[in-house]
């Protein structure tokens, strides 16, 4: 097996510049230094599949989807049939911010999350461009490993102290496209 190198670790605590204390919540983009991250890469027209209440800031159209009907969002289906909601191929980045596992999504967010991860990337292998980034927030770093169109950009661990797990964020990016990827 091949291990996945983590390219960068981010520590969590601190201060903002504003002075406020920089702490990971459960809105993931309320933390600067992952709001940075993925900012980072925002490029083109971008899919935030599991928007959430914080706007990520970016010069160009950015889709929001959430499953909660009650947050600001363009879409709300669950993301493993966004692929029957948009044109293959209609995005240049794809961030992926689920609720991390049921417990999570059971405790924090209304028991709302994705019945099926693997269908949500497989909606993203048709959704995103070649050349396109696919951001994956989560407790692992699979990503879209499992498709042969994408390689691994980036891997950063961001820890969160002694009693909580760190989380994950794997970057990939589309490097070509066949015909089966959008069979």
């Amino acid at each position: 097996m091949i291990e996945q190198p983590i390219d960068d670790i981010v520590a969590n605590g601190g201060r903002n510049r504003d002075g406020s204390p920089r702490m990971l919540s459960r809105w993931t983009f309320e933390y600067s230094p992952a709001r940075e991250f993925v900012e980072g890469y925002l490029d083109g027209r971008v899919l935030n599949a599991c928007a959430g209440k914080t706007k990520l800031t970016h010069d160009g159209e950015i889709i929001r989807n959430d499953l909660n009907p009650e947050m600001d969002a363009d879409t709300h289906v669950d993301v493993a049939t966004l692929g029957d909601h948009f044109e293959p191929q209609s995005f240049d980045t794809i961030v992926f911010d689920p609720p991390f596992d049921e417990d999570k999504a059971e405790n924090m967010y209304d028991r709302l999350h994705a019945k099926d991860v693997w269908a949500a990337l497989e909606a993203f292998n048709t959704l995103v461009r070649t050349g396109g980034t696919v951001v994956s927030f989560g407790w692992n770093s699979w990503g879209m490993k499992s498709f042969p169109a994408f390689e691994r950009v980036e891997t950063t661990l961001f820890t969160r102290g002694p009693i909580s797990r760190d989380f994950i964020v794997a970057v990939d990016r589309r490097t070509s496209s066949s015909m089966e990827d959008f069979g």
